[in-house]
């Protein structure tokens, strides 16, 4: 686990964010106890602060080219980063009776596929306009530090406790409002339009409302040391593999940080 300093202003802009969301976008529920806000908005400002969200890949990506055959290896890697996600997310709804939770599990996943197109075929757009199409992607082989990172998500939302699993969602849906901002403003800097960029700028607020979604879920349960330890455990397991995984795309694309 890496965790960074992050100055006290940034981290009071983290869980303000999240607070004050775009109309249509899922709002956290008002919680009675303020410890529990307070913890959950502590979570967020220690992923928002691990090095697999401030990734110097990431962070150099917003404001370096690649070519195009750099390009092309960082988001096959993606494609097999994301291609199941919403699946493992949804093997989470076994863990639990609660209904508050298997709503929360079931609205982050309708966002994915319940509309038309579902987010994987806008992702799959994005890709074939960059030249990256089905049978090059059939044909990739991803690296093992990917498969890896897929595997373990898999194994945190479906074989884990539900904690556990929320922990893992919660430092995942975070991590990715964040991620998709900084791979948004790359595509900008690499002069594509905003057309281009549809699929990345929409997830922007979808995420921080399906981070909104598992802070409701969760907060009812996170008042004990023990499920905390829990939730913790899954947040930096979770984190543990996305920065393994952009030190592996660092390593092939080639781009200094």
């Amino acid at each position: 686990m890496t965790e960074l300093n992050v100055p006290d202003a940034d981290v009071k802009a983290v869980w303000d964010h999240f607070d004050h969301v775009e109309p249509g976008i899922r709002r956290r529920i008002a919680v009675q106890d303020p410890a529990i806000k307070e913890y959950l908005d502590g979570m967020l400002a220690r992923i928002a602060g691990h090095r697999g969200v401030e990734h110097p890949y990431l962070n150099a990506y917003r404001t370096t080219r690649l070519t195009p055959e750099q390009e092309r290896l960082m988001y096959s890697e993606c494609h097999y980063f994301f291609r199941y996600l919403p699946f493992y997310i949804t093997g989470m709804a076994i863990k639990t009776r609660d209904e508050m939770i298997l709503r929360e599990i079931i609205l982050n996943v309708a966002d994915e596929v319940g509309g038309d197109p579902t987010h994987s075929t806008l992702f799959a757009r994005f890709l074939a306009r960059i030249g990256i199409d089905k049978e090059h992607l059939d044909h990739y082989k991803p690296l093992e530090v990917t498969t890896r990172l897929n595997d373990g998500i898999r194994i945190l939302y479906t074989e884990s406790p539900i904690n556990k699993a929320l922990g893992a969602l919660y430092a995942d849906e975070t991590m990715s409002s964040i991620m998709v901002s900084k791979i948004n403003d790359g595509l900008g800097n690499q002069g594509y339009d905003k057309d281009m960029r549809h699929f990345w700028q929409l997830h922007i607020d979808v995420e921080v409302g399906h981070s909104n979604s598992v802070f409701n879920a969760i907060a009812p349960y996170v008042g004990s040391p023990a499920a905390r330890a829990e939730f913790e455990e899954g947040a930096f397991e979770f984190l543990g593999l996305v920065e393994r995984y952009w030190d592996g795309v660092q390593r092939l694309v080639g781009l200094e940080a």
